[in-house]
Formats: structure tokens, sequence, C-alpha cells
């Protein structure tokens, strides 16, 4: 459903985490995000995982959120609320090949030239990264494997690409209730309980 184009780094490269794993965390994590428009969606629909390290994490979380610190995760959207808007009610978009803004107005997705001659309308989620040294860590400390931490890391980056946050209580009781379906739907169990 989702198209995964993914950046293993080096220090992933022995985790038991890779192309098979990440797409079932995304799958999952897009089956519960209750954006429905996606499965009808017309054409591909990309996601950018970068597995990386804490250096890289660093710096941008520097640079686009003002903490100084590696962290696990990051994820970058690309859609605004009026495109997630449209996925999330298909039904008020008629007779349209992409969603419209609820304002009317065309959304404004990324076009991408494939075989032939027409171009293809591609929806593009966002990007995702994550620190091998700070998930390494906290799996550890979790007593987990770093697989099945991750899997936990890109079902949340995917849930915040997919419009879902944790700044208030009830946002966060709620996200963490979509991860934890999400998980056990792969067999994971709730990592809020450990």
């Amino acid at each position: 459903m989702i198209d995964v184009e993914l950046d293993i780094g080096l220090e992933w490269r022995n985790s038991g985490f890779g192309q098979v794993e990440v797409e079932k965390a995304v799958d999952a994590a897009v089956k519960f995000a209750g954006l429905p428009g996606l499965s009808d969606y017309p054409s591909p629909i990309e996601v950018s995982i970068k597995l990386s390290d804490n250096d890289e994490v660093h710096a941008l979380n520097r640079e686009w959120r003002d903490k100084d610190k590696p962290t696990n995760v990051l994820s970058f959207p690309t859609l605004d609320d009026g495109e997630l808007n449209s996925l999330r009610h298909p039904e008020l978009v008629s007779g349209s090949i992409a969603p419209q803004r609820p304002d009317g107005e065309a959304a404004q997705w990324t076009l991408k030239q494939v075989q032939g001659d027409e171009p293809e309308m591609e929806l593009l989620l966002g990007d995702i990264i994550l620190a091998y040294g700070v998930c390494e860590a906290e799996a550890a400390e979790k007593n987990i494997p770093i697989a099945d931490h991750a899997t936990h890391l890109v079902i949340h980056g995917m849930l915040h690409l997919l419009g879902h946050d944790h700044i208030e209580d009830d946002d966060a009781e709620a996200m963490e209730a979509l991860e934890v379906k999400a998980l056990a739907s792969m067999g994971l169990p709730n990592p809020y309980s450990v």
C-alpha cells in the first residue's frame, strides 16, 4: 500500500531491522491511523525512512526543534491539515482525482515522472529518521530487542506523518492507544507497560 524508501546506515546493518520490518511497521500504523482515503488514493503513496546515527539526528533535532541533543525518532510530515482532512473524510471529495482541501482548492500533491509520458500523482507523506545509539540504549533499558523498539518508533513516526501528535494529554493517550493496537497487530507487547 505504501512505498517505503529506506536508507539503512551502517550501525543498523546487524540489528535485525530492515526493509521487511519497516514495511510491516508502516502498514500497521496506516491500518490504525484513521485515514480511510489512503486506501482509495489513486496513485502511489510514499514515505522516506532513514535508519541513521545519533550525530545526524542530533544535528536535525538542533536545527528543526531547537533541542541540542539526539532523540530516538524525528518525523517531518509533508501534508497539511487540509490534505489530511481530505484523507480522513474522502466521502467529502467528489469527482476529483486528488483530494480537495476544505476551502475547495486542489491539494498540492507532488508530481513524479513515471514510465511513459504521463506524470502520475504521488502522495509523499514525509520523512522519518531514527538514531541508532538512542534506540539501542532505550531498547537495552527496556530489555527488548532493538528491532522491536525500532518497530514502535516507526509506527510512532508514521502516526505523526498522518496527523497525530502528543502535545496535549488527551492526544497523547489517543496516539499511544493507536501505537499499542498497531504493535499488538504485529504480535508485539504494549511498550508503555514495560
